[in-house]
């Protein structure tokens, strides 16, 4: 027959394309077909492959080897896997012979994987899952921690972190202060008692809202700030409320008086010739309180400050007399008018001593009429040595220097004899263009000063004295209006 023909016959009888060496074997017996070899019923070719299996492995197969034989070897019968050749010549059976020999060694290697000892590649694959489990999982982590660098990076940025401090600081929550504001100095948080006078700033109407805290955060008003301290995670930025905290001075102007701050006492026996310091004070509202009995006589007074625009602020208390005793009027008893008197006389004398020549002054009063021991009164010295220096050594040298415009504030009894005047006293330094060679400049610079002056009857003359001013005066306002 012709090659196709052997061809579609070889396909009609095995139901697959001949091998090469069976097209070989068929060419060289000039494509002759094999008679059909008998056929074999599946049962008996089970049997067999069963009985090949036991032969070769010592034990019967499992079922799922039976189910799978065909990945074990071939240990089907022989005929079974043969092509038909034709009946003429036994050579041309050789060839297909020769074709099942070498398969022995792929039955045995395919039943060696079905042993228990295919173990080592059944561990392959499970460690091939554990590295891929271990791969998703590295993922997992590095996408995590991408995720939370950049929700770190939102978090913990300026503006969100102004945000919440704002957010806080509106709340009034002592609570929330004591846990999110700290000290500039020492970068500890604050107490709840601490952070009071904060809060109650933050109720006021100037800081009513979010707006308005985050502007004073970013202004430092107050000593107040938001202000990086350190790191969070090693990586983000901290940013914390920071607060300048304040050393305040207060000043009264009696004796023996309690002073508190926001109701806690300062002092219980106040000395209006010293002061009363309180270090370390948070920024914020106070108010100062002083009352008590001072030489029979009961006084109370009261100041409100915002403090924070500076680390140290001075408090001023100015009392008023509720009640006295009998005892406590006395003929020597100082007065408003006596005091004004005696100041008055005291501003002559200074503006006789400021004049620009001494044919321009026109008091009469004299050292003694005004200070105890005259002219060697320490408040007498000072103030003409303030005098003389501006009117000779400064930079820019005055002509002439007015002292007047006495304004007694308030009088307080410190002793039998002694008592205080607190008073606004104007001083006026005139310059003229002769002393501003460059501008040609001229005009007056005005300053008003809060004082105290210590006074004392003098019972030889019948009239109170300044016996001593305090040092610590108040420069209130000042105009300058040289041009």
């Amino acid at each position: 027959m012709t090659q196709q023909e052997w061809l579609d016959a070889f396909k009609s009888q095995n139901g697959r394309e001949p091998s090469l060496d069976e097209f070989k074997q068929a060419k060289a017996n000039g494509f002759a077909m094999a008679k059909p070899a008998q056929s074999v019923s599946p049962q008996d070719e089970l049997k067999k492959w069963v009985a090949e299996f036991e032969k070769q492995y010592n034990r019967k197969p499992s079922f799922d080897e039976v189910k799978q034989r065909r990945f074990l070897g071939n240990a089907k019968p022989a005929q079974a896997t043969q092509p038909v050749q034709p009946q003429q010549s036994t050579q041309a059976t050789q060839p297909v012979q020769a074709q099942t020999a070498p398969q022995q060694p792929r039955r045995q290697k395919a039943a060696q994987q079905a042993t228990p000892s295919a173990a080592p590649h059944r561990n392959h694959k499970k460690a091939g899952k554990g590295k891929k489990r271990g791969i998703r999982l590295l993922i997992l982590i590095i996408v995590l921690l991408g995720g939370g660098y950049f929700f770190g990076q939102s978090y913990y940025s300026y503006d969100s972190s102004m945000d919440r401090a704002a957010t806080m600081l509106n709340s009034h929550s002592l609570d929330k202060y004591s846990k999110n504001v700290v000290w500039a100095d020492n970068d500890k948080t604050l107490t709840g008692s601490e952070a009071e006078p904060l809060a109650d700033l933050m109720k006021s109407s100037k800081y009513d809202s979010k707006s308005n805290i985050k502007d004073l955060l970013k202004s430092n008003a107050y000593g107040i700030q938001l202000k990086k301290t350190g790191k969070k995670f090693f990586v983000f930025d901290d940013y914390k409320v920071v607060v300048r905290p304040v050393t305040v001075k207060v000043y009264t102007d009696q004796s023996g008086l309690t002073v508190k701050a926001n109701g806690k006492v300062l002092d219980n026996d106040s000395d209006s010739d010293s002061v009363i310091t309180v270090k370390h004070q948070a920024p914020g509202l106070y108010e100062f309180t002083a009352a008590g009995t001072s030489d029979g006589d009961k006084y109370k007074g009261s100041d409100n400050e915002q403090l924070g625009d500076s680390s140290t602020a001075r408090v001023y208390i100015y009392t008023e007399k509720s009640s006295s005793s009998s005892s406590s009027s006395s003929k020597n008893k100082l007065t408003k008018d006596d005091a004004t008197s005696t100041l008055q006389s005291m501003a002559s004398l200074l503006s006789s001593i400021g004049a620009k020549n001494d044919s321009d002054s026109s008091s009469s009063t004299t050292a003694s009429d005004v200070f105890t021991d005259g002219s060697d009164n320490k408040a007498y010295t000072d103030f003409t040595e303030m005098i003389k220096n501006n009117k000779t050594t400064s930079k820019r040298t005055a002509d002439s220097i007015n002292f007047g415009s006495i304004d007694v504030q308030d009088v307080k009894s410190t002793g039998k004899k002694t008592a205080d005047a607190t008073f606004k006293m104007q001083e006026d330094f005139n310059y003229s263009a002769d002393t501003d060679p460059d501008k040609h400049t001229s005009g007056t610079l005005t300053q008003v000063f809060l004082l105290k002056a210590h006074m004392k009857y003098d019972k030889s003359s019948d009239k109170w004295l300044v016996d001593s001013i305090d040092s610590n005066q108040q420069k209130i306002s000042e105009t300058d209006n040289t041009r």
